[in-house]
């Protein structure tokens, strides 16, 4: 005569063993995923990899070159997304800021790339790690002209690494102190040059 009453706890038991072998193979897998640094890396990008220094080395360099772009004042928005720097990561217009028709500020986007054995970033600002504590150094120079007179800009906005893939950084468009007649109708437009670019470099420690 079968035992059904054996069968089932059997059955009961092997279930049990399957869902406690589940979960450990879950934890174990978390843990291995969560000593990668993948966690980390997916929320914050380049910022996890510079706040670990014990990890990752921290370098970089002056990117070599001249790089122009064109801002037409009598459009702003039409300027969001200009390229003024392209070499597998980007540096474009994230907007354009005015005050009181004249004070105008132009805010760049810097998008690098990232993943698990380290990060590049070309920016108008330098990143460097002390201490595992983040600091910026502002580097990037700029001039522009317009109606034909050349000047040189002062920096404005910077940021830490307040994005997973980058930074942002700013000029003025007119230096401060110095009249200069602006005329939309007539001459809309202004060109600017960026030099002193850094390229920021992260890589994993072996």
């Amino acid at each position: 005569m079968i035992n059904r009453r054996s069968i089932r706890e059997e059955t009961v038991i092997t279930f049990k063993e399957k869902i406690i072998v589940t979960v450990i193979g879950v934890l174990v897998i978390s843990f291995v995923i969560w000593l990668s640094g993948v966690p980390g890396l997916l929320i914050n990008g380049i910022s996890h990899l510079s706040n670990n220094e014990d990890k990752y080395h921290n370098m970089a360099h002056q990117v070599e070159g001249e790089f122009v772009v064109e801002i037409d004042l009598s459009d702003l928005e039409s300027n969001e997304g200009k390229i003024l720097y392209d070499d597998k990561t980007q540096i474009y217009i994230s907007h354009l800021n005015v005050e009181n028709d004249s004070n105008y500020e132009v805010i760049f986007r810097s998008s690098g790339n990232y993943n698990t054995s380290g990060a590049s970033l070309v920016s108008g600002i330098e990143h460097a790690t002390f201490n595992n504590e983040p600091s910026k150094i502002f580097q990037a120079e700029a001039k522009a002209t317009y109606g034909g007179e050349t000047f040189v800009l002062s920096p404005a906005t910077s940021t830490d690494l307040v994005y997973r893939d980058g930074d942002k950084f700013g000029f003025y468009l007119f230096p401060e102190g110095e009249e200069v007649e602006i005329d939309l109708d007539t001459d809309p437009i202004i060109e600017v040059e960026v030099t002193n670019l850094y390229r920021n470099l992260w890589v994993k420690k072996p």
